[in-house]
């Protein structure tokens, strides 16, 4: 009962985190609501499913990237029968919700575009060029420059790092 309900938790945070929409984002990536059913062990939450990104390249934009589904169902199905593991799991997956909400707010705060997708999604800038995240877990802000230019921070980075401080 402990991890069934560890889990759902688990489940509802990253969903609450992919369904908040922040800042002066324009979502120009097909609909993103409420869309299925995900089951991990014996809970079931529904998730909201994320989109690729488009961005025009002409201004700086932000995309706040997020763990996918299938990152987080992984690493619950690879630690299921631990439950000392487990637990810390749910703790650390607490504080990475955390992170990426501080990030959100300091988004709103900066007052600039940004988006909001999943890791196993791509982003796409004018003609050819896309950022793809290298690994369905990563999370981070990725920062788009005029002419394309990607530069992807890690979540401590961009709320702690010196060059990220909001003005």
């Amino acid at each position: 009962m402990k991890k069934a309900f560890l889990t759902l938790a688990v489940l509802c945070a990253v969903a609450m985190m992919a369904g908040c929409k922040g800042g002066t984002a324009n979502e120009t990536a097909g609909d993103t609501s409420f869309k299925g059913v995900v089951s991990v062990g014996d809970t079931v939450s529904q998730y909201r499913e994320t989109a690729d990104v488009y961005v025009d390249g002409k201004q700086t934009e932000y995309v706040l990237i997020f763990r996918s589904n299938e990152c987080w169902e992984k690493m619950l199905h690879d630690l299921e029968n631990d439950s000392a593991a487990l637990e810390d799991f749910y703790v650390a997956a607490d504080d990475l919700m955390y992170y990426i909400y501080e990030c959100g707010q300091k988004l709103q705060r900066m007052g600039v575009k940004y988006h909001n997708t999943s890791a196993d999604k791509t982003v796409f800038c004018q003609g050819d060029i896309a950022y793809v995240p290298q690994d369905s877990c990563d999370c981070g802000v990725l920062i788009v420059k005029p002419g394309c230019q990607f530069e992807f921070v890690d979540l401590m980075d961009f709320l702690y790092g010196q060059e990220y401080s909001e003005q």
